[in-house]
């Protein structure tokens, strides 16, 4: 049985970063206008249309600055939990946030994924009962947390050796051997993405 795809829910974003006047391309899909998107959400990441990722950056810290009220209630001083418990509940709800998808959104500009520091500092504070004025590498020390750039780096090196371990994988090929077609060099900037969920 042939699968069908609902026009309502698909989307097109075209990825372009073109600043003169371009028009978006028009795709149909059973006879049926697909709408042009400017921001898409897959796989619980937000890609826009210039791959920012500047939403999804936003997105990302308010959901963390929510699980950071939530640490705050625990971290009450007078019957809050102990340090070792509230880092353990850290890393489970805001790092593992954070890690999610963080080998992708790493592309972005260093001044839009550095808008997420404040919210791991804050997170490391609390749990460690220190002073507003610490040190940010002290108290990463301390906790035995690597600095966000060097986990994202982390993150992604292990993904990359796991790739390289399984040959039979088929983003192996895409990543390591796969080379654009010549049309894809001569027009980088009107490359259209169908999305569908």
């Amino acid at each position: 049985m042939a699968s069908q795809f609902s026009q309502d829910k698909t989307r097109v974003i075209h990825f372009c970063d073109q600043r003169k006047l371009h028009l978006d391309p028009v795709l149909f899909l059973n006879n049926q206008q697909l709408t042009v998107a400017s921001e898409v959400k897959f796989l619980r990441i937000i890609f826009d249309r210039k791959l920012s990722f500047l939403p999804h950056i936003k997105y990302l810290k308010s959901k963390c600055l929510k699980s950071l009220n939530l640490l705050k209630v625990i971290a009450h001083n007078n019957w809050g939990a102990d340090q070792s418990t509230l880092l353990t509940l850290c890393r489970s709800i805001i790092r593992s946030k954070l890690d999610y998808g963080s080998i992708v959104y790493n592309s972005a500009r260093v001044s839009y994924i550095q808008q997420l520091n404040p919210v791991t500092n804050s997170a490391l504070r609390m749990c460690l009962g220190t002073f507003r004025t610490s040190p940010v590498s002290s108290l990463q020390v301390i906790a035995h947390e690597p600095p966000p750039n060097l986990r994202r780096l982390q993150l992604s090196l292990n993904y990359a050796l796991n790739l390289l371990s399984n040959h039979s994988n088929p983003t192996y090929y895409n990543t390591f051997q796969h080379q654009p077609s010549p049309l894809f060099h001569s027009k980088p900037h009107s490359h259209a993405f169908q999305y569908t969920h």
